[in-house]
């Protein structure tokens, strides 16, 4: 057995759930009842438009005024109004949207019409204790009606004495609402809501709303300047942005809006309450990141679009397949934009890199459309001080068909504050470019490359990593009597003087360099992540080999077959003072450790000038 039923819904216990949860902001009453108004002012013109209509002289626009006397606020429009039959249809019934009604007799006004579900008007109770309407229709012959009801299933209507056009709506505040009965609040809310609807909104004598959006130009009509006013007007205590993205998309969804880059100098800056969602100008809300890359929800703008109700929620955002669609389109904008950049602007877009390129990379890593966009504007610092791709180092190393040849390719970094200058000249006068890098990001962003180019064999090698035959100076060794070089002697000696040290000799290209402290490349990456989410911020340096320069003028000496020779104590000091020296740049500089280098170099200085 099967039958079909209908679902019944208690109007005596509807009321209080709308008091209660039809909004998650008790002020949203405010921008439900203005935006009622600017849509009648919008179904208006569109008649006019049509010819049903004339407009006369007098102005378009919703006033909202309050008396704290009367404990009433009042919101009215100038728009098409409503007949006694529209009142008892739209304001009797729950949920039946007049603007989709308008929409489908007139065929128009659905990009324009704020409105769609029938329900922002019983907002009004969530403040009140009793609402009353008074409206006269555009219709010639209309007769003006009102309509009052205190919250009950039970409402009044009956014929008015209101003799000029549109919806004059007043709200009699109840006492948790006395709040609102206040200028400087009310102009707040206005402000935050409806600072850019298309039609003028006064709170006494004052216009809350002068001037458009500037996501309603096109882009063409604008310069930078008109980008940067808007931006200092909207986030006044922020720098000028580094750069913006205008949006603007007809299909497969209405979107509107900009999106600006800031400079981030501060840790609030990081702040992703910054995104302002709005449908059809009216703001929805200041929490709208998650329409943005990960990577990206720091980013400052205004996004307009129809498509999203006025009800909206975060987690609505994460679900909706349109929404979705949307925030991919958004993340193509941004991946053209930053390859404009790079084109059009190159020498501003690398000062911008600086502080853009790890938000650029984790997005990459995040998404690999968003990588493949924007990997022509993916670029690195040179140790020269010069920006290349990374794939112009590949081809200046191994030739333009790098990506077919089946040999071990490697890309060098240096890391500025903890490689040494003179280990990357090093590798500069034997003709190996040298990248610029920044732990953490570029540490799991290596990893990411070498995976997507794992058939190319390319990976990333800091200067540090080892030291290759290119580095090493093709010099004729000579044996002693014994058959031992000045490697095996010198070695020897230096295992003797500090045999907590794992060392090692070569004979480098550049003798300025006393010796290298060598870490291999994957145990320095897995112990930079560690360090990075360790709460203590420990230092990744781990074990590591120290290679001695057998071509540096002190290192020749601890060769006891030298011509001067460092006696055994002269020679642990030497070495000793050249180790801590090599570990400054890895591990925390403590005072004690300042004071110890500095009577060591000393009592050293005064030992060599001795020439003991």
């Amino acid at each position: 057995m099967s039958e079909k039923g209908q679902i019944s819904i208690s109007a005596q216990n509807i009321f209080p759930i709308i008091k209660k949860w039809l909004y998650s902001e008790r002020e949203i009453f405010l921008r439900e009842l203005v935006s009622n108004g600017v849509d009648a002012i919008t179904k208006l013109k569109i008649l006019a438009g049509d010819g049903k209509v004339e407009l006369g002289e007098e102005p378009l626009q919703v006033k909202v005024t309050f008396s704290t006397e009367a404990k009433t606020i009042t919101v009215e429009d100038n728009g098409i109004g409503m007949t006694l039959e529209e009142v008892r249809k739209y304001l009797g019934q729950m949920a039946f949207s007049g603007a989709e009604e308008f929409i489908a007799q007139y065929q128009s006004g659905k990009d324009g019409i704020i409105g769609h579900f029938g329900l922002g008007f019983y907002s009004a109770f969530m403040v009140s204790r009793k609402v009353e309407v008074e409206s006269l229709s555009w219709q010639e012959g209309a007769q003006a009606v009102r309509w009052s009801c205190t919250g009950e299933p039970e409402y009044t209507v009956e014929e008015s004495t209101k003799a000029d056009r549109g919806t004059r709506i007043v709200l009699h505040v109840a006492e948790d609402g006395e709040e609102f009965l206040d200028n400087w609040k009310l102009r707040e809310i206005l402000r935050r809501y409806c600072r850019f609807l298309p039609v003028p909104i006064l709170i006494g004598d004052e216009v809350v709303n002068p001037e458009p959006p500037l996501w309603v130009s096109k882009p063409g009509d604008l310069k930078d300047e008109d980008y940067i006013a808007f931006y200092k007007k909207m986030f006044p205590a922020d720098e000028e942005p580094y750069f913006w993205v205008h949006v603007n998309a007809d299909f497969p969804f209405h979107l509107q809006g900009v999106l600006f880059f800031p400079r981030l100098n501060r840790q609030d800056d990081l702040r992703t309450d910054r995104m302002h969602l709005y449908c059809n100008r009216v703001f929805v809300s200041s929490e709208m990141n998650v329409l943005l890359p990960e990577a990206f929800q720091y980013i400052r703008g205004f996004i307009d679009s129809p498509d999203i109700p006025l009800n909206v929620s975060r987690s609505f955002l994460q679900q909706d397949a349109s929404v979705r669609k949307i925030a991919s389109h958004l993340s193509k904008k941004i991946a053209d934009r930053i390859v404009e950049l790079s084109t059009e602007r190159p020498e501003e877009y690398n000062k911008m890199w600086k502080e853009l390129h790890p938000y650029v990379k984790f997005a990459c890593m995040r998404d690999d459309k968003f990588a493949e966009r924007v990997s022509a504007a993916l670029i690195y610092e040179k140790s020269d001080g010069t920006f290349t791709s990374l794939e112009e180092v590949l081809k200046q190393k191994y030739g333009e068909d790098y990506a077919t040849d089946a040999t071990e390719k490697h890309i060098y970094y240096a890391v500025p504050g903890e490689t040494l200058r003179s280990l990357i000249h090093l590798y500069e006068e034997a003709g190996l470019p040298v990248i610029l890098a920044t732990p953490p990001i570029d540490s799991h962003y290596f990893n990411y490359y070498e995976s997507k180019h794992h058939d190319a064999k390319i990976s990333f090698q800091r200067v540090d990593a080892a030291l290759g035959p290119e580095l090493v100076a093709d010099l004729p060794e000579v044996v002693d009597v014994d058959g031992r070089s000045v490697h095996d002697r010198v070695l020897e000696r230096a295992r003797a003087l500090l045999p907590e040290v794992q060392f090692e000799a070569q004979k480098l290209k550049k003798s300025e360099l006393p010796l290298v402290l060598v870490i291999p490349e994957l145990q320095r990456r897995f112990k930079e992540m560690i360090a990075h989410q360790s709460p203590r911020g420990e230092s990744p340096f781990g074990a590591h080999q120290c290679v001695l320069n057998l071509r540096h003028p002190v290192i020749e000496r601890l060769d006891p077959a030298h011509a001067h020779p460092l006696s055994e104590e002269t020679a642990r000091e030497a070495l000793t003072h050249l180790y801590d020296l090599a570990l400054l740049p890895h591990k925390k500089l403590d005072p004690d450790a300042v004071d110890r280098l500095f009577v060591q170099a000393g009592s050293l200085m005064g030992r060599l000038s001795g020439d003991v």
